[in-house]
């Protein structure tokens, strides 16, 4: 380290003593001051004020002339108050940088050294300490002048710790006197007290450099630059440093800062989503100038914006499994090499790290050419069997002026949604396979005009083709879930692997994304709906679904806790009747409201419940037909609800057998069949009844 120091120390002063010729202009200019030079200007002026007012105002007048590089008149100026008043030390000390400026060296000297006899103050010492220092370009340095600057400059700032010149003086004689205690000590004062002045980043990467600390050197280079550095000291040191460098340290610094670019590209996404967030919340409350006009709006254009951003994100998915695979490597490899390269090797921990790398790297290949096989979402209904429900698929495709679903599949519970099967090639063409997925759970006291209501929303998402396209979107969330899955079963889902850090924190940026894309669909829809249906009717629908959604899993809750307690059968749990306990409806009715007016995170699909009602209800209104059927509950538009029913139930009892191992039995053939106040059939054996659901 001694031999480092040497070496650099004489590579530092010859640069620095380059640098602080090159700087004489703003060395000259700072002449002692203290650091609060406002107060030290105004501390002189009261001196000379006192001891000569006439003086006074020629001293004002000088440092005027000396402020707009007018050295001529300043010299003279500086001469008649030293005339005038030979005890003012400071019009000599000025006098002297002055000289010193215009390149009279001697007479400087000279000048600064009658100003530190007729004051011993710390300003005169590093006055004096700067002539000594500052020579002509090229000139040998003087051993003695050197050594009596370091002196001078070490006791100047001594007396004033936090006077910057002082410290840039004691800084740069240390240096030519090759004290680097000192100028280490002075750099880290400088550092403190000159956080944005040039030269204290030249002296601290000097230090660093001198200790071997080449990257930290060339980083504070850097930053000297950037404030002032001239471009031949920094194009010199920065060779010399880098010349020095290992390979590792030299191009480390290029790798750290592309890794900080690819993390600031995420974070730049995620921004991005906030932003998106908040200009979709601006359009949702955006009213349409009437009700013809396009549902869409101007809106369009924040669509495509969201789509490129989606885009992007998506690809910065791909392009970041590379990066994150290398870290994995570099990260497994290290601990490995580290153990070999200290001669020890614990087996068992070198072969955890070995899993860990590999259960990773398994992972993330996983993820990009696995594809999971997708099944069906329900029970495929065969509409020839439902002609009324094929009626007002098509009605309401005919109004929204799109095409009708293909498909309709069933579930056991509450849903409502649609979506779009088929490549490029059909989506170009528009021979996609558009499906309809209605729950069960969902129908009981759901009217025919809230549901066409709530189907024209899902048809709003058809005409605005949010279900058209997206595979890669698709593509992208596919790959993030097998990912994080394949880590999880392979026990390396954890803090300390990159692989794990990368696909959990990318999910939350991808669905911050993703989902406000889905927020403003949303938006967009509920204005079909309005404008086709009316607001009343899809704030009627909206409201069912969510109360539905609520009554129907806590019947199925306590539906089936007491079923398999008790051992029942379970035919039909849409019409079961429940013997126990069953929360108060109060209590439900809680969890609605609470349910309507919850805030919605940055991560929901969906924006508040209370929202999207009062934005369809700010809509211009317009005279909307209705038929006589949209009273009449949607179960009346299937041919067989009992059938569909138990149809459904199987499923649920499919579900928990295949969950918990619990299998509930069908129950009996009917013994006798009776019909309820509904006119809906029942089945005595089994104790159903037609109400239980809704009642839960």
């Amino acid at each position: 380290m001694g031999g480092m120091r040497t070496t650099w120390g004489k590579r530092a002063w010859r640069f620095g003593g380059a640098w602080l010729v090159a700087l004489a202009g703003l060395l000259t200019s700072g002449e002692g001051k203290a650091a609060d030079e406002a107060a030290f200007e105004r501390e002189l002026a009261a001196q000379i004020q006192k001891l000569d007012p006439e003086a006074a105002t020629l001293f004002a007048e000088a440092n005027a002339a000396r402020e707009r590089s007018d050295l001529a008149s300043a010299a003279g100026l500086y001469e008649q108050v030293r005339a005038r008043v030979p005890k003012f030390s400071a019009a000599t000390r000025r006098l002297c940088t002055v000289k010193l400026h215009q390149g009279a060296r001697n007479e400087a000297i000279a000048l600064c050294r009658k100003a530190l006899e007729t004051e011993d103050v710390a300003e005169n010492k590093a006055a004096l300490a700067q002539a000594l220092l500052l020579r002509p370009q090229g000139a040998a340095p003087n051993t003695l002048d050197v050594r009596e600057a370091f002196e001078l400059a070490s006791s100047a700032a001594a007396r004033k710790p936090d006077d910057k010149f002082a410290q840039l003086l004691h800084c740069e004689s240390a240096l030519q006197y090759s004290r680097f205690d000192q100028l280490r000590s002075c750099s880290r004062a400088l550092e403190r007290i000159a956080p944005e002045f040039a030269p204290t980043y030249l002296y601290a990467s000097m230090v660093d450099a001198s200790e071997g600390h080449l990257d930290k050197a060339l980083e504070k280079l850097e930053r000297g630059k950037s404030l002032g550095i001239d471009e031949a000291t920094y194009t010199s040191l920065k060779g010399q440093y880098e010349e020095a460098m290992p390979f590792h340290e030299r191009y480390g610094a290029t790798m750290l800062y592309g890794f900080l670019g690819w993390l600031a590209g995420l974070v730049a996404l995620l921004g991005l989503g906030g932003l998106l967030s908040k200009l979709t919340l601006r359009a949702a409350t955006a009213v349409p100038k009437s009700a013809d006009e396009n549902a869409t709006g101007a809106d369009k254009w924040l669509r495509r914006i969201y789509g490129v951003v989606l885009w992007a994100c998506c690809a910065y998915y791909y392009i970041s499994l590379p990066i994150v695979m290398s870290l994995v490597l570099v990260a497994g490899g290290g601990i490995i090499y580290g153990f070999l390269a200290i001669g020890r090797i614990p087996v068992k921990l070198v072969a955890i790290v070995a899993i860990f790398t590999l259960v990773s790297l398994w992972a993330m290949l996983k993820s990009i050419f696995f594809r999971r096989k997708e099944g069906e979402p329900g029970d495929k209904l065969d509409l020839a069997e439902h002609p009324k429900l094929r009626a007002v698929l098509e009605e309401v495709a005919g109004r929204i002026g799109t095409r009708p679903v293909d498909n309709v599949y069933m579930t056991p519970t509450t849903e409502v949604g649609v979506f779009e099967r088929g490549g490029l090639l059909r989506q170009l063409t528009g021979r996609t396979e558009r499906c309809l997925v209605l729950g069960a759970g969902v129908l009981d006291g759901f009217s025919i005009g809230a549901f066409k209501a709530v189907l024209a929303h899902e048809y709003g998402h058809f005409h605005n083709e949010d279900t058209a396209g997206g595979g890669f979107a698709l593509a992208v969330r596919r790959s993030v879930f097998t990912m994080a899955l394949s880590l999880a079963q392979g026990g390396a889902a954890g803090w300390y692997n990159p692989a794990w850090l990368f696909v959990s924190g990318f999910h939350k940026i991808f669905l911050r994304i993703s989902q406000g894309a889905s927020r403003l669909q949303e938006v967009l829809a509920d204005r079909w709906a309005a404008f086709a249906y009316g607001a009343d009717a899809f704030t009627e629908g909206l409201k069912h679904v969510i109360e539905r959604s609520i009554r129907f899993d806590v019947h199925t809750q306590v539906a089936l806790s007491e079923v398999i307690q008790e051992k029942r059968a379970l035919a039909n749990l849409y019409r079961y009747r429940v013997r126990g306990k069953t929360p108060e409806d109060a209590e439900i009715e809680k969890a609605v409201d609470e349910a309507i007016h919850a805030e919605p995170s940055p991560y929901d699909s969906h924006p508040s419940p209370a929202d999207r009602f009062a934005w369809v209800n700010a809509l211009p209104k317009r005279t909307i037909e209705s038929s006589p059927d949209d009273t009449l509950e949607v179960w009346a538009l299937f041919g067989d609800r009992a059938k569909l029913e138990k149809q459904m139930t199987q499923k649920i009892r499919e579900a928990v057998a295949m969950n918990h191992g619990v299998v509930i039995p069908a129950g009996k053939p009917k013994a006798k069949v009776k019909k309820d106040e509904a006119g809906e059939e029942t089945d005595e054996a089994e104790e159903q009844a037609p109400e239980a659901a809704g009642a839960a």
